[in-house]
């Protein structure tokens, strides 16, 4: 899990077992139970929010399964780059469930975030948040930034993974 390697420094404990397992992100697809959980976060506008997403790669495509918050916004009132800070346990919680739901091929594969009016900011802003995330260790060729908000009144983002330092845009689907 990705949550070990991150926090504990352990090594992953599986092995890529085909070329579909180390093809980067290139798609970005939501289930419906992700989708629910980010319409439910922009309904509560305010403050900038943002939280981890799980979900499984392969073949170039990240399936989004499960959509968190970050956890108590109290935790972070002190933090400039709040919205990027990560509580390893609140991670480790959240990763610990996933895993005994899904099996561990489902994991934290990024973080998204949220404007405090609920709306898609300029894509610079976005670049700002991938170039912050990507310094910290949370965004690479494998773990995406995704800026969600309201478009035309549907649910709609932007999505980045990093690779060898520059941004890489991905295609990002809301499906049915």
């Amino acid at each position: 899990m990705r949550a070990r390697q991150r926090f504990l420094g352990l090594s992953p404990d599986h092995r890529p077992r085909s070329d579909e397992d180390v093809m980067l992100p290139e798609q970005v697809q939501f289930a419906s139970g992700a989708r629910c959980q980010l319409r439910q976060q922009l309904c509560a506008p305010g403050r900038l929010r943002g939280g981890l997403l799980f979900g499984s790669l392969r073949a170039g495509l990240l399936e989004v399964l499960l959509a968190s918050p970050m956890g108590f916004p109290w935790w972070y009132a002190d933090v400039d780059d709040a919205v990027l800070t990560v509580d390893e346990r609140y991670v480790f919680g959240w990763s610990d469930c996933v895993a005994a739901v899904h099996g561990e091929q489902v994991d934290w594969r990024g973080n998204w975030i949220a404007y405090p009016d609920s709306s898609l900011p300029d894509v610079r802003e976005d670049l700002t948040w991938l170039q912050l995330g990507a310094s910290l260790g949370l965004f690479d060729d494998c773990h995406v930034l995704l800026v969600v908000g309201w478009e035309e009144g549907r649910l709609a983002g932007r999505a980045y993974s990093v690779d060898a330092g520059e941004a890489v845009t991905l295609e990002c689907t809301f499906f049915r």
